[in-house]
């Protein structure tokens, strides 16, 4: 098995790339990649246009019990991360990204 770091990542950026030369390792990864993203364990970020003149809405989809379900609020997040995610929103941070 080899692994090589990027060196790049390591100076300059906040993340580090891996590589791992292994099939076994690769399909176990994909597996779970695929139980991830399988609707029941995911959100589905959609933007609804409802006519002409209305602003548009942002929903996340995703199934729950085997039913989809739509919010209209970020989910998963509590009564505190809302209000704090939307502050930071409107901090000038470009420059950081």
């Amino acid at each position: 098995m080899g692994c090589l770091l990027d060196q790049q990542s390591i100076h300059t950026n906040t993340e580090i790339g891996l590589l791992i030369d292994s099939p076994e390792l690769a399909r176990e990864t994909a597996a779970r990649f695929e139980a991830i993203v399988r609707p029941e364990n995911s959100f589905e970020l959609k933007l609804l246009r409802s006519g002409e003149g209305v602003l548009p809405r942002l929903v996340w989809l995703t199934k729950e019990d085997g039913k989809p379900v739509e919010y209209d609020a970020e989910p998963a997040r509590s009564d505190w991360q809302r209000p704090k995610a939307r502050l930071l929103y409107l901090l000038p941070l470009d420059g950081e990204l």
